[in-house]
């Protein structure tokens, strides 16, 4: 059998976007993910309450938003503040604090993505008290 082992996978932690007041956040799984692209276009299916990501070089007529040379302490930061308030407003969740979303990445449409649901949450506050 061949296998694709990616050796840093559990010490990098799962792939999170995390949604906050003032934009997106990526951390360096998603990055990797997406293959760390120079730029991103991002879209939204407002149905699914999904937000998908994509390596700007597969899709054009979007507006792109530079990726690559964002990147602090290996996390890159999109500003989306408008976007925020509006998707804060369709799906009754507050993003401050900001929440965190496990992603996904679609292999076969190249795009990673997250679906914006109160059960998608990735909180660890409430994990530790149905834990205890």
């Amino acid at each position: 059998m061949k296998f694709d082992f990616d050796w840093n996978y559990i010490n990098a932690g799962a792939p999170y976007v995390t949604v906050s007041e003032l934009g997106l956040a990526f951390n360096s799984p998603s990055i990797a993910m997406l293959g760390d692209p120079e730029e991103v276009v991002i879209g939204f299916d407002q149905d699914k309450m999904t937000i998908g990501i994509m390596d700007a070089k597969y899709m054009s007529g979007a507006k792109t938003y530079a990726f690559h040379s964002r990147m602090r302490a290996g996390w890159i930061r999109i500003g989306c503040k408008e976007f925020v308030k509006y998707l804060s407003s369709i799906s009754g969740i507050k993003f401050s604090p900001a929440k965190r979303f496990v992603a996904r990445y679609d292999k076969e449409e190249r795009f990673l993505f997250v679906t914006i649901r109160e059960e998608e949450i990735d909180n660890e506050k409430k994990q530790e008290t149905t834990t205890e």
